[in-house]
């Protein structure tokens, strides 16, 4: 169908446009409301500032598609295929998008607040300074995906798969990341203050000055993560792998770590004041500099190999 026929339609009040075949066609800036593009062929179509706001895509192909600055608030995308698409400065609030394929997607400075993307697949993708507040990724994919600066607040990451992604400087206020999977995922400088991390692989991710402040890390695998100079106070680490990790400088003052494991761990210059280590496994840890006076290490293997009376 050729965009002029369609825009005629559409002014005519004729919404229903599912399964018409448009590649490449224009449509940009135009005003497309409601309308039906479910199984629709959109392949590298342009749609720039096109205003399409509680429209049904479902299944439509969307591969190579320009949506850059698209109003997609409440659209119904599941199923959508956008690899590879443009999708910068869109706005897809509240939009549904379970099960959509954006590998290689453009999101950078995207809103996707309150949007639901449920095992969506996302690797790759920029999302760069995007705002993902409040956003459902449950078991979303999202290995190698740049998410330098985005805006996690309370986002729910639960069994997502984010190894190798980029989190700098990124907001995690109080995301629930519980059994996600961060494996050398960069998160310098990300704040996940008050997060949950329960039972999350962290294996060789980075949290270099990381607010990690009250983080529920319970049964959490750091193991050979690096945490210099991280902000762990009052954070739960109970049964913890911190074998071999990085925690020079870091601020565990009242952090709980009972039945962690540190061993091999460096822990030089780290403030453990009020800390609770009781249990603690810290065979061949490094502990220069640290005071451990107002420490409880009752039950715990020191560094020597000898139990702590």
């Amino acid at each position: 169908m050729e965009p002029d026929v369609l825009l005629k339609r559409y002014s005519v009040g004729d919404r229903d446009f599912a399964g018409i075949r448009l590649r490449r066609g224009n449509l940009s800036r135009c005003i497309l409301t409601g309308v039906d593009f479910s199984r629709a062929d959109l392949t590298d179509a342009a749609l720039q500032s096109t205003n399409l706001q509680g429209a049904d895509l479902r299944g439509a192909i969307l591969t190579g598609v320009n949506l850059s600055q698209a109003d997609l608030r409440g659209a119904d995308l599941r199923g959508v295929i956008l690899i590879s698409a443009d999708l910068r400065w869109v706005s897809l609030r509240k939009a549904n998008l379970t099960g959509a394929d954006l590998s290689r997607a453009n999101l950078a400075n995207a809103d996707l607040s309150e949007a639901n993307l449920t095992g969506a697949q996302l690797s790759e993708a920029i999302l760069r300074d995007a705002n993902l507040t409040l956003t459902d990724l449950t078991l979303a994919e999202l290995e190698r995906a740049n998410l330098t600066r985005a805006n996690l607040t309370e986002a729910y990451l639960r069994g997502a798969d984010l190894t190798d992604a980029v989190l700098r400087e990124s907001q995690l206020l109080q995301a629930n990341l519980r059994g996600a999977n961060l494996s050398a995922a960069n998160l310098q400088q990300a704040n996940l203050e008050r997060a949950i991390l329960i039972g999350a692989n962290l294996r060789r991710a980075r949290l270099e000055e990381a607010n990690l402040r009250e983080v529920a890390f319970k049964e959490a695998n750091l193991r050979h993560a690096c945490l210099d100079k991280a902000n762990l106070v009052g954070a739960d680490l109970r049964g913890v792998s911190l074998a071999q990790a990085l925690l020079r400088g870091a601020d565990l003052s009242s952090a709980i770590l009972i039945g962690a494991n540190l061993m091999g761990a460096n822990l030089s210059g780290a403030d453990l004041r009020g800390a609770n280590l009781i249990e603690a496994i810290l065979t061949g840890a490094s502990l220069n500099g640290v005071d451990l006076r107002a420490v409880d290490m009752s039950e715990a293997i020191l560094p020597d190999g000898y139990l702590c009376e």
